[in-house]
């Protein structure tokens, strides 16, 4: 089962109304709209990537296969920066 995991050097920093993802040791950061915050809270909750589609489908009520794509891609763009790591 694929997981993310948040790396302990990186935080979630409310500023303004601007909620971002930062890496306290390389300074990478991530602006996350709403979607993007639930996702990472769900990610804290050190749910697998199956149970975060099923959550967000929950909420959201939008088909589980662009769910899917867009987490994927999401969790892509961030582990590239360094701010997640995929398992």
């Amino acid at each position: 089962k694929m997981k993310y995991q948040i790396p302990q050097t990186v935080f979630i920093q409310e500023i303004d109304d601007e909620v971002i993802l930062l890496d306290t040791t390389t300074q990478e950061y991530f602006s996350l709209n709403e979607v993007g915050k639930n996702i990472i809270d769900l990610i804290s909750e050190n749910l697998t990537k199956d149970q975060i589609v099923e959550e967000l489908s929950n909420i959201y009520e939008v088909d589980k296969i662009q769910i899917e794509k867009d987490l994927t891609n999401f969790a892509k763009a961030l582990e590239e920066k360094g701010l997640i790591t995929i398992d």
